[in-house]
Formats: C-alpha cells, structure tokens, sequence
C-alpha cells in the first residue's frame, strides 16, 4: 500500500518505518501505482505481529475539505469521515506503547521520515485521552475552532461530549504559531499559514455551533438502487478476511421427507440426511454459520406417488396459456399450451396402449387418453388431460 501519513504517533526508535504506531492519511488501495487514493487508519499494538489497516468506502476526492477522526478503544479501531463511520476493525488489541516502550512515541505531522509526505492543507488537530462516540465525534466536528470553556482559569480547555463530565484533549492544534509547538525534522523549514477559505472557519469565541460544519459535505448519498455494502464485489470477495462480519449466525431448516403409507420408501435416507447436514456444517464454518436441523416424516403413498414441478401448480397446466414453469416433456409441455417447445409424435406412437410423453399433449388428444388410463400407466403423474376424472 502506498501511503501518504498526514499524522502519526510512531515508535521513534523505529520511525523511519510505516508500521509502528499508528497512522492517519491517503493510501492508495490499488495494485497500479496511485490509483485510488483513499483515507486509510493503520494501527499496530506493541505486542501485534502486523498492522492493521482499515479504508474509506470510496476514494477521497481532491480539493474538498473533510473532517477525518480515528478512534481505538484498546478494542476496536474506527474510521470516520465527516461524522460518518466507514470502517471498523477488531483485529487488534491492547495498549499501544507498553510501558517499557513509552519513551519512544513522537507525534508527526505532514508525513514520516521516508518520502510519505503529505500536500494539502489542514485546520486543526485534536488529540483525546479516550475513544470518542460516534455522537462525540459529529459534537467535535461541528463545535469546529470552538474550544469549548476554561472555568476554572487553569489555561486548559475542555469540550462538553457525551456523559456528565467534560473531555479534555490532550493535544489541540489550531496551526496559528506552529514554531512554538512542532520542530522541523528535514530541511528545517515550517508549512506555509494560509487563511481558510472555508465557510465558517474562523476561531475563537462566539462562533455558533454548526458555523464551521457548514462547508463540509456531509450528505450520506443512498446508494444506488439494489446496491449496497454487501453487493461491494471487494467486500464479498474478502468476506473471509472481514472478521467483523463473523458474528454467529444460525440458519434453520426443515427436511420433509415423504414416505408410503406403510412406512416404506422414504424419498431420502437417514444417512442422506445427516450426510448433507454434516456437509453443510463443515462448508459453512468458515464463516461463523451454524445450521440447525428438523426432519418432516410424511407418511401418504399418493403424494408419494406424485410427480412435483417448482411452481407448476397443476390448475396451470393446459390453461390455455404458455406457463415456463409448467413447460416440461412430463407435462405435455404445458399440456400443449407451449406449442413452439412441443415434441413430436410419430403416428405409430399414438394410442398404442403406452404412455408416450412427446403424445402427452391436447394435439395428440393426450396420447389418445393412453396417458389418463390407469390400466397403462400411473395416471398420477402422467394424466393432463382437464377433462379427465383421474387428472
């Protein structure tokens, strides 16, 4: 993944590499250079083997501001894009930095120390000693350049979220004297202050809630129709490596299965049965699904004895009308009724005291009633003739 780190707490022992700390910029997703530039949120606990990185859902747009907030609650790591949530992971866990390794953190701005810098443009930073909400985060967002109060005259700010005690963030960066906070780390030179452009950018006292919020493009567009997160191609081929959507899940299902009406010829076996459970269990497990099983004994030879077509309800069948589903050799292709699909019957065939499927239809008188005489065949599955008795 190519990355562009605008910020970062690393492990400044090794914080020439890119996976140490943890990370917050534009990450290309593609394998072809640069293609598809998306806001990314890396993480790597102390005691994890690899870093975690999670991505926006669509690719971030040039230009355009956007209030971007991480979250880790030692947990679960989250990205949001202007209030919005767009990716969660739960693959990592725990403190960060151990406590031998608190030494080493440095907070980074605009880049690393290899060439991952990042050309744009930003209005504030805020750091905070716990995971904020999802409402917390919308709060921030809105309440902007407002650093909320000072009552107790201390010099220290604090924001009123959610919960009964006001949250005091451990770092907040306005950018209006960065010598005074940050030292450079390459050529010695600062970024360059620009006054905002934005709508409602201004700082200090008195700006309404809301005033800073107003030229972010927060609309959630619907997608489009019948699209959604799991018609995602990526995200349904990478359902495997997406644990959080692993929760256990129990499908139920019935098995009816028909026997004669002494007991005898059931249409699948016990052993059938629990083989295909046993099958669906071990396919299924994978991805954290369990199936739950009931089994249906019937015991009723006619309905045995009777031939089932998937939504051919048998009133359909030479109804004057082409029905696909009823379009079938053991129907008369629909009794006639499907005359392109028909079969043809040779003359030697017709009423030769044989049921023959390709005569089983109204041009053939269905097989000169061969087909609805008991005596021939078993008129529960051939007879369609609609004015038959045995039909």
């Amino acid at each position: 993944m190519f990355c562009v780190c605008a910020t970062g707490l690393y492990d400044k022992c090794f914080y020439a590499s890119c996976d140490r700390g943890w990370l917050l910029g534009i990450g290309s997703v593609s394998d072809y250079g640069n293609r598809d530039p998306r806001f990314f949120f890396s993480l790597k606990t102390d005691r994890a083997h690899k870093m975690t990185t999670i991505t926006a859902n669509a690719a971030y747009l040039p230009g355009q501001w956007v209030h971007l907030a991480a979250t880790y609650s030692g947990q679960r790591m989250r990205l949001f894009v202007n209030g919005a949530q767009v990716a969660v992971s739960r693959e990592q866990s725990g403190d960060v930095f151990s406590p031998l390794t608190q030494k080493c953190k440095v907070l980074m701005l605009g880049g690393n120390a290899l060439s991952h810098n990042y050309r744009g443009n930003l209005e504030r930073l805020s750091l905070w000693r716990r995971a904020l909400s999802q409402r917390d985060v919308i709060r921030a967002m809105r309440s902007h350049g407002n650093r909320g109060g000072d009552d107790d005259g201390d010099g220290r700010w604090w924001w009123q979220l959610g919960g009964d005690e006001p949250s005091q963030p451990v770092v907040w960066e306005g950018f209006e004297e960065p010598t005074r906070h940050w030292l450079t780390v390459k050529d010695g030179r600062f970024p360059e202050i620009e006054l905002s452009d934005r709508v409602g950018a201004g700082r200090g006292e008195g700006l309404r809630e809301g005033e800073g919020f107003s030229s972010l493009d927060t609309a959630l567009p619907p997608p489009p129709c019948g699209q959604t997160v799991c018609d995602n191609v990526r995200v349904a081929l990478s359902y495997n490596r997406h644990w959080s959507f692993r929760r256990p899940k129990t499908v139920h299902y019935r098995v009816v299965n028909v026997f004669d009406d002494d007991g005898r010829r059931p249409t699948v076996t016990e052993h059938q049965i629990h083989l295909q459970h046993q099958h669906l269990n071990e396919a299924f497990r994978l991805y954290n699904i369990t199936w739950e099983r009931t089994v249906l004994n019937v015991r009723n030879s006619s309905l045995r004895t009777r031939l089932m077509l998937a939504n051919c309800d048998i009133s359909k069948v030479g109804d004057e009308t082409c029905d696909p589903e009823c379009n079938h050799a053991l129907t008369g292709f629909d009794a006639g009724d499907c005359r392109a699909q028909r079969g043809y019957c040779p003359e030697y065939k017709q009423g030769n005291g044989v049921c023959d499927s390709e005569c089983n239809s109204e041009n053939y008188y269905y097989d000169y009633d061969d087909c609805c005489n008991p005596n021939n065949t078993d008129v529960t599955k051939t007879c369609f003739n609609p004015a038959s008795p045995l039909r």
